[in-house]
């Protein structure tokens, strides 16, 4: 309660005296929550196909009786604090109670404690998301399962284990952790079918979004997953292996992303947390309670596996805290046992490294809470203003895009284009492409599904030559939380669309055969374009003479299926920084050896053999140094 005061007044005190989110991610939640109290679930926009954006289907679902009574955005934020904070309280409950079987009492005690000064607590319970909630799901469920695995349990136990199971399930994906120990449990002690009901909880996601949106597939797998990215297809081990080391070498230790939250040089004890747990159950023979609170404690690596492992304070992190923090009062429990053969009562001797630590973390709660209080008013500031503005200014049947899809969702209470695809159904991998797919996914797209306005970050958009006049923009300075200090509302201008679609060099009366648009994914798989080493941010757009192409940038090597013809010809658009030797392989035959000078939007024609059958066929360019490639035509012979 305490904790909750203290972090409202800074909130009301940084934002006028009005309730906000930190996050504009709550206001997704907020959105869904419409969607399931108007009885149209994961129709997030109002008309539009229903998508699978829903992250948690459970925190929305929790939201809707609030609105049926008339809440508005404020009243959905107070209704989140209500059950985060009370999540807070729960998790910190959780952690004494399964301390209680593997340490002394007051170190059980100040393993609870814990749980209240670590300040990413305050800050989620504060956050209008899922976090702290899911946090005491899977500590509750860790415990319960531990229970019924030490001794026999009622019915009703049981089938709270299962309950559990899929709670935990619909707050987030990770639930399924809840899943699985619940499982395994029940499993072990002969309950197979309450076991397999448990661990079909985690397919509930699956299966709600397959019977309403049509896809079981969540568009944030898609936009977010490492292993669904086609950048990371090859080397999503490598990727995730480097998230983790900098979870152990650079987080833990309280730099650069968690200094927030976790005192610098805290890495020592932190890595000995989950190894001191194990042990103390060791010595009170609760094997059960170690293996369930480690496997939650582990889950905190689930998240190396999103691309979006560092944003938004760590949020995918904290849920699984607490058996860390249990773990902090073990490493005290172990250090005082040489003590307890000269008096039991040394053992709150090893009250000290609790102590210590949370003296370490009480320390940082003022930063913490001016962050959270910084963050809700940055967010109120721009977002919501935004979406306040357009409900105010804009036309009733405007579409805007946006790549924040939360708040101004909600309050413009207009139809919504999520550029990252989060909220609109299909656009998620062209946003991992990048914005010269995007680029060329608009060109393919009918105008009239296209935005007629966009409030967006310029710099994250990436497509300036898309924003027309601009209409208006809020700017707020020094408030991390956000993509960028100035958000901007504009007309939406199309007239760059399909300008690159031919090229600028006369072909005279030859016959264009095929055609592969570099960025364009359809094009790309069309022609078995073997991407090879790239990132996103290779994906482009590129300008000459009025024209406008998507390509990618620092190519050396490309292979692809073009079909072609003796005589022909082949019209490749690109640039170059520096000067580069570029040769030609059809099917493996090096057919054109060209000099490449330094220079952006241009075009080479390059004459086919004249041996050979026309046919679809394996062209290839070895470049010395990186360019970037736009488009390729093929031509037949002259007519």
């Amino acid at each position: 309660m305490a904790l909750a005061i203290w972090t409202a007044r800074a909130v009301l005190d940084a934002s006028g005296g009005q309730f906000g989110a930190p996050l504009d991610d709550s206001y997704i939640h907020f959105q869904f929550a419409k969607s399931f109290a108007t009885f149209r679930p994961f129709e997030y926009v109002p008309g539009l196909p229903r998508v699978p954006g829903a992250t948690s289907i459970l925190w929305p679902a929790l939201l809707t009786p609030a609105l049926w009574l008339g809440a508005s955005g404020s009243g959905l934020v107070k209704l989140t604090w209500v059950l985060g904070f009370g999540s807070l309280f729960g998790q910190a409950c959780e952690v004494y109670l399964s301390g209680k079987r593997l340490l002394h009492r007051p170190l059980a005690f100040a393993g609870g404690l814990l749980v209240l000064t670590f300040s990413a607590n305050t800050w989620f319970a504060a956050s209008a998301m899922e976090v702290v909630p899911l946090g005491y799901v899977l500590l509750r469920a860790a415990r319960r399962s531990a229970e019924l695995l030490e001794a026999p349990a009622c019915a009703w136990r049981r089938r709270e284990l299962v309950l559990l199971a899929f709670v935990a399930a619909l707050l987030r994906p990770e639930g399924a952790l809840a899943a699985l120990c619940a499982a395994a449990v029940l499993a072990r002690r002969r309950h197979r079918w309450l076991a397999l009901l448990a661990l079909l909880a985690p397919l509930s996601v699956p299966s709600i979004n397959w019977l309403f949106a049509g896809s079981a597939t969540q568009t944030t797998t898609l936009a977010k997953w490492l292993l669904t990215n086609p950048y990371y297809r090859d080397t999503w081990p490598s990727a995730v292996l480097g998230n983790v080391s900098v979870f152990f070498g650079t987080l833990l230790n309280g730099q650069q992303w968690s200094w927030t939250f976790i005192p610098e040089g805290y890495r020592a004890l932190a890595i000995v947390c989950l190894p001191a747990l194990w042990l103390a159950a060791e010595r009170r023979r609760a094997r059960g309670h170690a293996l369930c609170l480690c496997l939650v404690g582990l889950g905190i690596l689930l998240p190396a596996s999103y691309e979006t492992f560092l944003v938004n304070r760590l949020r995918y992190l904290w849920p699984f805290s607490g058996p860390w923090l249990l773990g902090l009062a073990a490493v005290g429990e172990l250090l005082a046992a040489p003590l307890l053969r000269f008096r039991a009562e040394l053992a709150s001797a090893g009250l000290i490294v609790p102590g210590l630590a949370g003296y370490g973390f009480a320390k940082l709660m003022p930063v913490s809470v001016g962050d959270v209080a910084q963050s809700a008013a940055a967010i109120t500031n721009q977002q919501v203003a935004l979406g306040q503005w357009a409900a105010a200014e804009l036309p009733t049947n405007a579409r805007i895009g946006v790549n924040d899809a939360g708040a101004i969702s909600f309050y413009s209470e207009r139809q919504t284009f999520d550029v990252v695809g989060l909220t609109t159904r299909g656009e998620a991998r062209y946003w991992v492409g990048g914005a010269g797919s995007r680029f060329e996914h608009y060109e393919r797209m009918p105008r009239a599904e296209l935005p007629t306005h966009f409030i967006v970050y310029p710099e994250w958009f990436a497509l300036p030559s898309l924003l027309g006049q601009c209409l208006y923009e809020r700017r707020v300075e020094g408030a991390t939380i956000l993509g960028g200090p100035v958000m901007v509302s504009c007309l939406a201008d199309y007239s760059s669309l399909g300008s690159g679609a031919e090229p600028l060099v006369e072909t005279g009366a030859r016959p264009k055969l095929d055609e592969l648009d570099v960025a364009d994914l359809e094009s790309e798989a069309a022609h078995d374009y073997l991407l090879g080493p790239a990132y996103s941010h290779y994906n482009r757009v590129e300008s000459g003479f009025g024209h406008f192409d998507g390509g990618r940038s620092q190519r050396v090597f490309e292979q692809f299926k073009l079909v072609v013809e003796p005589d022909g010809t082949l019209v490749l658009r690109l640039s170059a920084d520096e000067a580069t030797q570029l040769e030609l392989f059809v099917d493996a035959a090096r057919v054109a050896n060209v000099e490449v000078e330094p220079g952006a939007f241009q075009e080479l024609v390059l004459p086919l053999p004249a041996a050979g059958a026309r046919g679809r066929r394996t062209l290839s360019l070895r470049s010395r140094h990186g360019i970037t490639l736009m488009h390729y035509w093929s031509f037949g012979r002259m007519l």
